[in-house]
């Protein structure tokens, strides 16, 4: 059964139950069950966390993002059905005023499933993808450079990250913090994260990952709303691109609100096309 108080912290065993437990729910769905930020949290303090257990095994998990304010869960494939999500979604809501619970992929089970929770679609995040072959970049406007980041330019590069996502629930928040994390993790590439600069300082980016060998993908791509109408979206895009290619990457992906129609256009306009979209839900009595 799922405790009832929320746990503040894991122990690694409780960790590693948890990662084994999504990756069994991602190899039968196609999809992973947890997003990046939720696998980072499991390491870190300030979010919430519930487990079920059957047998004193871990078979269900939840969690909630108190900065993000949005949760995830998600059920072992040989214990769906069997009441664990329920009693997942009972405690975090015990908690929660106002939950909001990813489903990625948004599954005909988590369709079913937010449905008899009452909850209803909130928000989109389209998944884009397209094939990458060796490309250049295109000339970039007059009095823009781009070059490499460097460990001088976090503070810069936070400040036109805020001011580029300033309404955006999630990447708006994005600090100094959430920087440092990143450049520990294995795929950190300064030469991946793409600065455009012009005589005022940097006014955008372009933030690549490197999956694997064969997947790349636009990490995040972000322009100072001072630098808009330059076309600098586009050559940011193709600069991250040529770099990814350059590297061996032959696909990649990327992630996209489904209400951000320009970004969308400039994405489809670039050959990526929806693979799928998750989909955010909220309790019906919010619309």
């Amino acid at each position: 059964m799922c405790g009832v108080e929320p746990l503040t912290s894991l122990t690694p065993d409780q960790r590693a139950a948890v990662l084994a437990l999504a990756d069994a729910a991602a190899d039968a769905d196609g999809v992973a069950p947890l997003n990046e930020e939720a696998r980072l949290q499991l390491d870190r303090d300030g979010a919430l966390h519930w487990l079920a257990l059957q047998d004193d095994v871990v078979v269900g998990y939840a969690q909630w993002q108190p900065g993000n304010a949005t949760g995830q869960l998600v059920v072992h494939p040989d214990h769906r059905r069997t009441g664990h999500g329920t009693s997942l979604f009972a405690g975090l809501t015990a908690d929660v005023a106002e939950p909001a619970v990813w489903a990625f992929g948004d599954l005909h089970g988590a369709q079913r499933f937010a449905a008899s929770a009452g909850m209803v679609p909130g928000r989109g995040l389209h998944i884009m993808e397209r094939t990458l072959e060796e490309t250049a970049p295109r000339d970039t406007p007059e009095g823009i450079t781009l070059r490499p980041f460097t460990d001088a330019d976090a503070e810069a590069f936070l400040a036109v990250n805020a001011a580029a996502f300033a309404d955006h629930p999630e990447q708006g928040h994005f600090s100094a913090d959430d920087l440092a994390i990143r450049q520990g993790e294995p795929w950190w590439d300064p030469e991946g994260l793409i600065l455009a600069e012009d005589a005022e300082g940097v006014v955008g980016f372009h933030w690549t990952k490197r999956h694997d060998d064969r997947t790349g993908e636009v990490y995040v791509l972000g322009v100072h709303p001072r630098g808009g109408g330059r076309g600098l979206g586009g050559v940011l895009l193709d600069a991250g691109l040529a770099h990814l290619a350059a590297g061996g990457n032959t696909r990649v992906i990327l992630y996209v609100d489904a209400g951000n129609t320009p970004a969308v256009a400039l994405y489809e306009r670039s050959g990526f096309r929806i693979v799928h979209t998750d989909t955010l839900y909220r309790p019906a009595a919010e619309e």
